[in-house]
């Protein structure tokens, strides 16, 4: 996906990002354009965390398609990242280092909310990675609301973490569903 922004142009990037958005994104969570403001190449990470394995860069003053925002890692202050649209797999950048054209991006996932249960006393974190500050914990057996899932960090097998109603993050690995399971914060 790296490479596709590189080599595109201004055009193209819009007429893609408006026709993968509509293809990917939930309906409330409306995409933009953002252009890159650091100083060197932005890291593009494989989730919404510094901890997160690196999986291309993207060259300052580049335009980009942003599909949609989660909370993760704080970034010099600024808390949210956005996940761009159209890979195979998950990319995420700080918006720490985009300059928004237009709107912000919306809030991953739909108005669809939904409900898990921990299977153990499970650690509440800003972002998807057990090397990111801890928010609390929920006790076993407690309610978990849920706006959507991610891949990120594996625990014990399981790389699905969760993003709640608190803007926090929770290991799939510790938490049943009760009804069906959560929506990708954006499709693939």
């Amino acid at each position: 996906m790296i490479k596709k922004f590189i080599g595109a142009s201004a055009a193209a990037l819009a007429v893609a990002a408006g026709s993968i958005a509509w293809a990917a994104a939930p309906a409330s969570a409306a995409g933009g354009d953002g252009k890159v403001i650091s100083k060197t190449n932005l890291v593009v990470r494989h989730a919404p965390s510094t901890h997160a394995k690196s999986v291309g860069s993207i060259k300052p003053g580049k335009v980009i398609p942003l599909s949609c925002k989660v909370t993760g890692t704080n970034v010099d202050g600024n808390n949210r990242w956005y996940l761009l649209p159209g890979s195979d797999s998950p990319e995420w950048v700080s918006a720490r280092y985009i300059q928004n054209i237009g709107s912000a991006p919306g809030w991953c996932g739909n108005d669809e909310r939904f409900v898990g249960r921990t299977t153990a006393t499970v650690t509440r974190r800003v972002a998807p990675n057990t090397a990111d500050a801890s928010a609390g914990s929920y006790a076993k057996g407690a309610g978990v609301d849920i706006i959507c899932k991610a891949s990120a960090q594996n625990i014990d097998g399981n790389k699905i973490w969760y993003w709640t109603t608190n803007h926090q993050w929770v290991s799939a690995r510790y938490v049943s569903n009760v009804g069906r399971a959560p929506n990708w914060c954006v499709e693939f």
